[in-house]
């Protein structure tokens, strides 16, 4: 059986660091982390803080923290590899989270060496795991790039819409016969009545005096 591989360890800041700095900072790295995971990895890889007082600030037990930091150091080791794995691997992942925070139970000690020894994946995690972290502990205190503002852009003027002129309402068809109707009586009417005062005038024309 192969001798396991030495195991390399992550770096811890140089100097003294917030839990607010350590967390923001975590942030800024791990956008998509939630937000238990996120302040679990930053107060205990960043800011020093124990196991134990991060569960009691969290209101989680142990088993709940060693999730919770396995799945934000699995985020870490991605933004440098991404690793295809099975599901033993998983456990594995979780086991390395554990051992790096002096936290691995004694009888998942050996399993985890034979796996590793037979694993050049999970070497593979481990060391990309600490290669992250060591970026992470060296950008602490470093200026945070802020995003460059964008330029606004002027707003277009309004066009008010022309005016169209009203367009008069249809009459029903109904109604349309019935004035064309009595616009022709009417015009009949007048036309007798202007007859009769010709008759009547020449009448009174053709009397003898």
């Amino acid at each position: 059986m192969a001798p396991a591989p030495l195991r390399p360890v992550p770096a811890r800041p140089s100097g003294p660091v917030s839990d607010a700095a350590a967390v923001a900072l975590v942030a800024a790295t791990l956008p998509a982390l939630g937000e238990p995971e996120r302040t679990a990895l930053a107060l205990v890889a960043l800011a020093g803080a124990s196991r134990p007082q991060v569960a009691l600030r969290l209101q989680v037990d142990q088993e709940q923290l060693s999730e919770s930091l396995s799945r934000a150091r699995k985020e870490l080791r991605r933004t440098v590899a991404a690793l295809a794995g099975s599901g033993w691997c998983e456990r594995s992942e979780r086991l390395i989270s554990d051992r790096i925070d002096g936290a691995l139970a004694e009888r998942d000690e050996a399993r985890l060496d034979i796996h590793l020894r037979n694993c050049p994946r999970c070497v593979e995690h481990e060391r990309r795991l600490v290669q992250a972290t060591d970026a992470l502990a060296a950008s602490v205190g470093a200026p945070q790039i802020a995003p460059a503002p964008v330029e606004p852009q002027p707003e277009l003027a309004t066009v008010e819409p022309i005016a169209q002129p009203p367009v008069p309402a249809r009459r029903p068809r109904g109604e349309l016969a019935t004035v064309l109707s009595w616009n022709a009586l009417i015009v009949i009417a007048v036309i007798l009545a202007l007859a009769s005062l010709a008759l009547a005038l020449a009448a009174t024309l053709g009397a003898p005096f």
